[in-house]
């Protein structure tokens, strides 16, 4: 084997050489340009892909609320027993009717009753007095005590105890006391003729929560995902006025048994005054009774009349809650600049709503004009009612990123819900939450 070419190959070595370390270098700065490049679009991509929202929102309009069939004001049967029960004790929305019993000073010993029906009896009050000489001195005893004496003097004078009578009675109004002498008493209720009243309920704030999550990224700076939402908004619409109602009269007669009808109001508690002596002074406090004794049962049976318009209802009428908004969809999100992004989002909501009715409706009772005002009301009456409603949503945000995991955003918000109907008693309600729109803003959290 020969050695010759050896040194041939080795000068050309040397003449090459100088020539392949330039394309080396060459070469190493193209790679890492392009590692750069690469680095700098996978950095575009590994961006956090999902995203917490809390905020408020602000709606124009939490919707409408129509009050229906108002004006309903129930008898209360409990009040006036009918005429067959005979003797028990009857409340009237104009009065009363109780029953009467023979009183103490009515009775002996023995409980039995000694004055006499119809008539009067008298009270009589016996008191111990010192004696007094012609200076107005007590007289004494020989053993030095003073002289007393028994003074017997009338203290009372009142009406006696009459079966089939009550001295236990009360009334309203002049207009009670019909022309063949009787006295009317009455129970009243009112019922709707249909008039109803409507109200808005107005701008209404809530809280909002949001989560959204990044599915994929078709340019460098849109990507799409899909949200969803949870939000909280209230409901409180009130009403109040007057509307127009039936009147329902329900009627018992009473004899006065042929004397006159006391001035009204009349109550037979208060028809007590002032014992007098001969010389007006007085000798029984209340001890004077003038009462006139009513028949203890109703003539008859009860008598119905009902007038239509004739009542004119003043009433307060209110639905308040709230309601949970659930909302899922697709969204779009654009990067204007490194730090703003425009956001936009539209699907299907659902709304759960609780309300409660409450309605306190009170009229006058016609017989009571002339007297102290006698009001008839059912109070508060309360319902409670919750419902599941179907809408859709949309939602369009406008975002500032403070760094690469937080920022702030503010935004519209759209939304449609359909209605539902809540009762008390014959009386409606339809809540409506409608279109509304608004504002909605917080703070965002990448993860």
């Amino acid at each position: 084997m020969t050695l010759r070419p050896l040194p041939s190959l080795a000068a050309l070595t040397l003449i090459i050489l100088p020539a392949l370390l330039p394309a080396q270098t060459a070469t190493s700065s193209s790679e890492e340009v392009r590692l750069e490049k690469l680095m700098a679009d996978s950095a575009q991509w590994y961006v956090p892909r999902s995203k917490v929202s809390v905020g408020f929102r602000v709606l124009s309009n939490g919707g409408k609320v129509h009050f229906g069939n108002l004006g309903s004001v129930a008898f209360d049967l409990t009040q006036a027993a009918p005429s067959t029960d005979g003797s028990v004790n009857r409340d009237y929305d104009n009065g009363s009717v109780h029953t009467d019993t023979a009183r103490l000073n009515e009775k002996d010993a023995n409980g039995n009753v000694i004055t006499t029906p119809g008539g009067r009896y008298a009270v009589f009050t016996t008191t111990t007095t010192n004696v007094l000489d012609s200076s107005g001195n007590p007289v004494l005893n020989p053993d030095g005590t003073k002289q007393t004496v028994d003074v017997t003097t009338q203290t009372g004078d009142f009406r006696s105890f009459t079966p089939g009578r009550t001295r236990n009675w009360a009334y309203a109004a002049a207009s009670q006391v019909t022309a063949d002498g009787r006295v009317a008493m009455s129970t009243y209720s009112a019922s709707s003729e249909g008039a109803g009243l409507s109200k808005d309920v107005g701008a209404t704030a809530g809280v909002d929560f949001q989560f959204n999550y990044t599915l994929s990224k078709p340019a460098s700076r849109l990507q799409w995902g899909m949200l969803t939402g949870i939000s909280l908004n209230g409901i409180n619409a009130k009403n109040s006025g007057s509307v127009a109602a039936t009147l329902h009269a329900r009627t018992d007669f009473y004899s006065l048994n042929g004397q006159p009808a006391p001035t009204a109001p009349y109550n037979s508690t208060l028809a007590f005054v002032d014992l007098l002596d001969g010389s007006g002074n007085v000798v029984g406090a209340n001890g004077l009774e003038t009462t006139v004794p009513l028949a203890d049962t109703p003539d008859g049976p009860t008598k119905l009349i009902n007038t239509p318009g004739g009542a004119t209802i003043n009433g307060k009428w209110q639905i308040k809650g709230a309601y949970y908004m659930l909302r899922v969809g697709p969204s779009v999100h654009t990067q204007l600049t490194n730090r703003l992004g425009l956001s936009a989002s539209i699907g299907l909501a659902g709304a759960y709503a609780g309300t409660t009715y409450s309605v306190a409706e009170t009229f006058q009772v016609p017989d009571a004009a002339d007297a102290t005002p006698v009001g008839k009301t059912v109070g508060i009456e309360q319902t409670t009612e919750s419902k599941f409603l179907t809408g859709y949503y949309a939602d369009l945000n406008l975002e500032w990123m403070a760094n690469e995991r937080t920022g702030l955003f503010t935004g519209f918000t759209a939304q449609k819900f359909d209605g539902y109907d809540q009762t008390v008693g014959s009386r409606t309600a339809r809540i409506d939450l409608g279109s509304s729109v608004g504002l909605r803003g917080g703070i965002s959290i990448r993860f």
